[in-house]
């Protein structure tokens, strides 16, 4: 560490571009410090950045969903590596660390896109394979939201190590699955606000509940990443829908997943916490659904 953390540092292009490829391995950060939008602090090997710098650009627009990504980066990315080679040394205050494989925010049954093993750090990498299974959904350029669902559930089905309501047996687990993604998912969600009100305003208590929330159960999790991309592009100018759903232009997931660019006039529009728990709740009922009944599919394939 260096002996001003919170110092911004000035990288080369190159290591730019390997700190975005192999750390900060999400579309949203990953895009803003690949633009100079967010300064990279600290130094190239352990890579720091503000809480208030991610607020400010989460809340760029008028929003308030820079208060929801500080809930993230202080819960999911508050340890940075130590001399053991492990993400256990607290980061200093006021900053989050942007090593994001191998962090608390990695979790199994992720996307694929832009990282391999979940538990290694710096394995982040571009597949365009995974990125391919998404976009394959597409409908005239444009994702609809339930379908970005059902990758969700195709990803925690094909990774062994995922879990979903804590590896209970197969029959348990279906039977479980409707009751929560239809009443007590999405109901816990909204309870991390309460109202639309409630939203705008802080809870002492948000990040704890929040992080467990997302990190003890993967569809949870995963429905709450693809959460903040709707979120971050529910009020975009020109947005369509698609059989009655929020859809995402594929031209956008290509900009921030592959050209690490954020879309184009993204500081102009709202985006905000209650957008997030909107679509974080309808996508864990699509992709819970998903997923059950492709488990089902599968048991009775079983000889």
């Amino acid at each position: 560490m260096s002996d001003n953390p919170d110092k911004s540092v000035e990288l080369s292009r190159d290591e730019k571009a390997l700190l975005v490829e192999e750390k900060a391995t999400c579309p949203f950060v990953g895009s803003a410090v690949a633009q100079g939008k967010l300064v990279v602090r600290n130094n190239a090997k352990d890579p720091l950045a503000s809480i208030e710098d991610i607020r400010g650009l989460g809340n760029t627009g008028g929003g308030d969903l820079g208060d929801l990504l500080v809930v993230f980066a202080s819960g999911n990315h508050a340890f940075m590596q130590s001399n053991s080679g492990r993400l256990d040394k607290p980061v200093p205050n006021g900053l989050f660390s942007l090593e994001f494989p191998g962090s608390q925010g990695s979790h199994p049954g992720h996307s694929g896109i832009l990282q391999g093993d979940p538990e290694i750090l710096g394995s982040g990498r571009q597949s365009e394979a995974d990125f391919a299974r998404l976009t394959s959904r597409a409908k005239d350029g444009w994702i609809k939201r339930s379908d970005v669902g059902r990758f969700i559930a195709e990803n925690l089905l094909k990774d062994p190590k995922s879990e979903v309501f804590e590896k209970r047996t197969a029959a348990l687990l279906a039977s479980d699955l409707v009751s929560f993604v239809e009443t007590v998912g999405p109901a816990l969600i909204r309870n991390l606000f309460g109202s639309e009100e409630d939203a705008r305003t802080d809870h002492r208590d948000l990040k704890e509940k929040l992080t467990k929330l997302l990190g003890e159960d993967n569809l949870v999790g995963s429905s709450g990443e693809f959460g903040l991309l709707f979120a971050l592009l529910a009020n975009r100018p020109g947005n369509k829908e698609i059989d009655g759903e929020p859809a995402v232009a594929v031209n956008d997931l290509r900009a921030m997943f592959v050209d690490k660019r954020l879309p184009e006039g993204w500081e102009n529009w709202k985006k905000t916490r209650v957008d997030w728990v909107k679509n974080t709740t309808a996508l864990l009922i699509s992709a819970g659904k998903e997923y059950r009944a492709l488990r089902q599919s599968q048991f009775r394939a079983c000889p």
